[in-house]
């Protein structure tokens, strides 16, 4: 199943007309009404309007990840290439050493506040914010028959104005809280702590909890709104970068031992091939197709190599595959790596094939995110429409991330359980790759303390690698200045990115910068 047809139907209509209309409200300059355009005076009067408003809340969502065609830096930008580059797991890659100056940037940590992809987060994020606050605020005004599909709509713009937040806070700590639709004239506000942001955040994603339902009692047509499980994930994600461990265990229980809606997908393989959308063990994605370029993802080219039609980003280093070595053979002396080694990297074509490196692959490691990619090296099809524009879903949380929040915030209290629930995600590995595999054997129960804490930091390490996870963890566990350190990060200054020179200068010295 592929986006759902209200989606479908009323993403690129609500592109033009409540965005275009949103615009159009703060113009009060112009002389008489604007007719064949929908305002927010004219507009928020029925549930169809409602249903078109929490469209339009996910536009930015999707912007985020378009690339290429409509907007390369904001794909660039996101957690998948920027949460990985400049860590010990992935290289920037591109053509050469000097390509793609801002991510280049990131890498060597001499971020400057003029870099274009931190601008790209702050206006994307503040544009869903500036949607998901219309529905919050106009809806409640609306009459439905249906109280339900009331309560849900604005349950669904609770969770994406903490979605939004939490991209912001993540990126820049503390960001100006504005809680109702403005225009930009109206919305010149100063920085809110991090803690006040955060704040909001949970207030936000506490109603989302309260009132939305879960997608497997809404079927498929549902598919890509946020729902129940996503807000109780996001809600354990944002607890664990707080640090706030027993909120992390109490949203973490009610959704995988009160709740037992979800269960990890058999093969993990299958998880980023179009099959696996939506498997029992999803609980967010991003719907992507390539009927039109706007509506699919860049982020797939963005990360396939320069000889098969990419842009080459993001290659793996050698030490994130050495952490997929379990043990070596004792007659053959060949070395046996975790199975999820082969499904989660591979090398170009005219590598692996030929023995030969492309011209146009000359630079960089040579190894490539194989969760994001096209036909052969996965069941992917190769893109036909929107030049090169992938239809490949993007995974926002799995539930083996959920299964390994949850061991990590109990691993001391209950080391049992967490090793039970690391293992789960060990023993899917194991069994993924055959009768008769061996590894990666199960955590001994006996394990402990730090030990234990540390083989659930190197599992999330092996099971989401490439997904965009490893600088957040890195800080939020205290190991930056050790792993980033040699890299160039600076404590005190690189767990956040500058606020845009671009919006320090508009706000007219409302916003302070951070340590740039």
């Amino acid at each position: 199943m592929k986006l759902n047809n209200k989606i479908r139907k009323n993403i690129k209509y609500i592109y033009i007309v409540v965005i275009l209309g949103f615009y159009a409200c703060s113009t009060d300059y112009l002389d008489g009404k604007a007719y064949g355009v929908s305002t927010t005076e004219n507009f928020y009067k029925t549930p169809e309007d409602a249903q078109q408003a929490i469209t339009s809340a996910y536009a930015p969502l999707h912007e985020m990840y378009l690339g290429n065609n409509t907007n390369f830096w904001g794909a660039i930008s996101t957690d998948l290439l920027l949460g990985d580059v400049g860590t010990d797991d992935f290289i920037k890659g591109g053509s050469r050493y000097s390509d793609n100056p801002p991510l280049l940037q990131k890498e060597l940590y001499q971020i400057q506040t003029s870099n274009n992809m931190f601008n790209e987060i702050w206006t994307i994020n503040y544009k869903g914010i500036n949607y998901a606050n219309l529905v919050i605020e106009k809806v409640p005004n609306i009459p439905f028959d249906n109280v339900n599909e009331k309560k849900q709509i604005l349950a669904e713009a609770h969770f994406l104005r903490a979605y939004y937040y939490f991209d912001l806070v993540n990126s820049f700590g503390g960001v100006p809280l504005i809680k109702e639709g403005t225009s930009y004239e109206d919305s010149n506000m100063p920085r809110s702590t991090t803690e006040e942001t955060y704040a909001q955040i949970e207030a936000d994603l506490k109603i989302a909890i309260a009132d939305l339902p879960y997608r497997f009692d809404k079927g498929p047509s549902y598919y890509g709104h946020a729902d129940k499980g996503a807000a109780l994930g996001y809600m354990m994600r944002v607890s664990l970068y707080q640090n706030k461990m027993d909120q992390v265990k109490k949203y973490g229980k009610i959704l995988i031992e009160d709740d037992k809606r979800y269960s990890l997908t058999s093969d993990f393989s299958s998880i980023f091939e179009e099959g696996g959308e939506w498997n029992q063990g999803s609980i967010f994605e991003l719907i992507c197709t390539t009927n039109t370029s706007y509506l699919g993802t860049g982020i797939v080219k963005d990360l396939t190599p320069k000889s098969e039609k990419g842009f080459g980003l993001i290659q793996a280093k050698k030490g994130l595959r050495d952490a997929y070595v379990v043990n070596v053979d004792p007659i053959t002396k060949d070395t046996i790596r975790d199975p999820r080694y082969d499904t989660t990297f591979y090398q170009p074509l005219s590598i692996t094939q030929d023995g030969e490196i492309s011209p146009r692959d000359v630079y960089g490691t040579h190894w490539f995110n194989k969760k994001y990619s096209w036909s052969p090296h996965t069941n992917n099809p190769f893109p036909t429409l929107g030049n090169t524009i992938s239809s490949n879903n993007i995974r926002l949380l799995r539930l083996a991330d959920v299964y390994l929040m949850y061991a990590e915030a109990i691993y001391q209290s209950d080391p049992t359980t967490a090793i039970e629930y690391v293992n789960k995600v060990r023993k899917r590995a194991r069994e993924s790759a055959g009768v008769g595999n061996l590894f990666p054997q199960d955590l001994p129960l006996t394990l402990t303390g730090d030990v234990l804490r540390d083989a659930i930091y190197k599992e999330r390490r092996i099971e989401l690698a490439g997904e965009g996870y490893r600088y957040h963890d890195l800080i939020r566990t205290g190991r930056a200045a050790t792993v980033l350190g040699p890299l160039g990060f600076q404590i005190g200054k690189h767990e956040v990115m500058p606020i845009p020179y671009s919006q320090m200068t508009l706000s007219k010295g409302v916003l302070q910068q951070n340590n740039y």
